[in-house]
């Protein structure tokens, strides 16, 4: 959930911080006052393209900064796998200047954008108009019901299992394709005795690598070393000094401090001595044995050979080793290989196909119950007469199984269920989408969703029911909507208006939020663009209204 936003120099907003709760919160004011610039800036802290023309004209850079507090078990998993402590919420801050040079910070720890993104997916849903387009895609369905039918475990099934038929299939494609000669085994058998004799032990480049850089620069470490320990260890050294200091000390006894102070002296002491022990256990291991630097070069030698014939890493080299093994017992049992890589693949195929038809039967049953939910939800929106149906086809296998699905509407009475594309306007997707988000967001767990206008065309009981149903969405998420229309204002726990102030050289937008008489004077002009006393009573008589409808829920 977002509990704080502050917005410095950018676009129109010169400065504003604002505290949010949860619920449900509207953001109303004329257009052109800015109202889409505080999405922007919402959008941003979740890893949108912050450019240099954002900059303020009269500033060098821009900031946005969010207090998130963290509440869904699937982001909090998410910022302790990526070393995140968020004990406390998290804070994310993004600034750019006017030469486009940005920053991304979380929690004060600079963070990529991308891994943003990959955040702000999983806290905040930001919907408008535009992002209806995506139900008039098929490719979308399968996955909208496979969210409703909530079958992780399943699903995650179905994708090894394909996943490991698939890869037993295309080894056998690549096997029959492969060109197999026999006049390569003996060259084949020459590598593979080649890696063989080498016999190379994981890690030990590196090993070897380090051993012969301390060789290298025996005379070096063995000077500085000597030079550290007569410091340290010697008579009149540090240790000797430091235990002197120590028996000083302890002959106070009347201070507690210095009493506390010769304690944590003491600790030094000893820690320092087991250092200096270790020391003088590297002294005592320094060597330089020019046969053994020899026998180093020689095996590194080697392994560089190897890896420029073979792989550029030790596993790379057996890895080799293997695909070459492969190929000889190919060329010497192709038949037989083939024959036993068929019957494995015919049981894969099976272990998937089962999986598959079980996801199948389940999705089926569930796409009655989502239907009839959606039709529920159609009805609250006044969309009497819409029919919804889920569609399946078999398709080809997938890692999600052979269901294609497309979902088929019909608006009016008599008419035949056709693709949304070819049926539904925007005002109607609109509702349709906000229906679905009621039923898919507890499923979600989305901390926060954004209504950026999805409301415009609608009016009278239309909008307030669209209010209701934001407000619904409310008892699981904070929600965020930017309307023009009063009834949906009306249904919000929270009411902020964004206005614009000009003069002849500049403009500048301003957020504040409303009171309870403000809010009657805002609903006021939404409704009539009056504020006479009978406007008034009609926008105190709509607010306490639906108030009371909405509370009651």
């Amino acid at each position: 959930m977002i509990q704080k936003l502050t917005i410095k120099n950018f676009i129109l907003i010169n400065e504003v911080s604002l505290d949010f709760r949860p619920g449900f919160s509207v953001f109303t004011g004329e257009t052109g006052a800015g109202k889409s610039i505080l999405i922007d800036a919402i959008g941003i802290l979740l890893g949108d393209r912050f450019l240099s023309e954002s900059v303020g004209k009269e500033s060098s850079k821009s900031s946005i900064e969010g207090v998130f507090s963290i509440d869904r078990e699937a982001i909090s998993t998410w910022l302790n796998e990526n070393g995140i402590d968020a004990q406390h919420g998290i804070t994310i801050s993004r600034e750019v200047d006017k030469d486009g040079k940005s920053s991304s910070r979380l929690n004060g720890k600079s963070i990529s954008v991308g891994l943003l993104k990959e955040l702000g997916n999983m806290m905040i849903d930001i919907h408008n108009q535009h992002d209806t387009q995506y139900l008039l895609n098929t490719k979308y369905h399968l996955g909208l019901l496979d969210r409703f039918v909530n079958e992780k475990n399943l699903l995650g099934d179905v994708k090894s299992a394909y996943q490991k038929y698939d890869s037993i299939r295309k080894d056998i494609l690549n096997k029959k394709a492969s060109s197999l000669n026999v006049d390569d085994l003996e060259f084949l058998s020459f590598q593979i005795n080649e890696i063989e004799a080498s016999n190379l032990i994981e890690g030990e480049d590196l090993d070897l690598e380090q051993k012969h850089k301390e060789m290298m620069a025996f005379e070096k470490i063995a000077t500085h070393l000597g030079s550290a320990l007569t410091l340290l260890d010697e008579t009149d050294g540090v240790s000797e000094k430091l235990y002197e200091a120590i028996r000083e000390l302890r002959i106070i006894t009347e201070s507690e401090r210095i009493i506390e102070t010769t304690n944590s002296i003491n600790s030094l002491y000893y820690e320092l001595t087991d250092k200096i022990a270790d020391l003088n256990q590297s002294k005592s291991l320094l060597n330089f044995d020019e046969e053994n630097v020899n026998a180093i070069q020689e095996r590194l030698f080697l392994i560089s050979k190897l890896k420029k014939k073979y792989g550029h890493t030790i596993s790379d080299i057996q890895s080799k080793k293997h695909e070459l093994e492969d190929r000889v017992a190919l060329i010497n049992n192709r038949e037989s290989i083939l024959a036993a890589l068929m019957v494995q693949e015919k049981e894969a195929y099976e272990i998937y196909k089962q999986l598959a038809d079980q996801i199948s039967t389940i999705r089926k049953a569930k796409a009655l119950e989502l239907e009839s939910l959606v039709l529920s939800e159609c009805r609250d929106l006044y969309l009497d007469k819409a029919q919804f149906r889920i569609v399946f086809s078999e398709g080809s296998d997938t890692n999600t199984g052979y269901d294609e699905v497309e979902f088929l509407i019909s608006m009016n009475p008599g008419e035949m269920l056709k693709p949304l594309v070819k049926v539904a306007s925007g005002g109607e997707l609109s509702r349709l989408m906000l229906g679905l988000k009621v039923i898919f967001n507890a499923l979600q767990q989305i901390e926060t969703v954004i209504f950026d206008e999805i409301d415009s065309g609608v009016s009278g009981r239309v909008a307030t029911a669209i209010g209701q149903k934001m407000h619904k969405i409310a008892k699981n998420s904070q929600v965020f909507s930017v309307t023009h229309l009063g009834q949906v204002a009306a249904c919000a726990n929270q009411h902020y208006l964004v206005s614009k102030a000009q003069n002849d050289s500049s403009t500048s937008t301003f957020i504040s939020q409303l009171n309870y008489d403000q809010r009657i004077d805002e609903l006021s002009l939404i409704s009539t663009g009056t504020s006479s006393d009978h406007s008034k009573n009609a926008a105190k008589e709509l607010l306490d209204t639906l108030q009371a409808q909405v509370n009651a829920q």
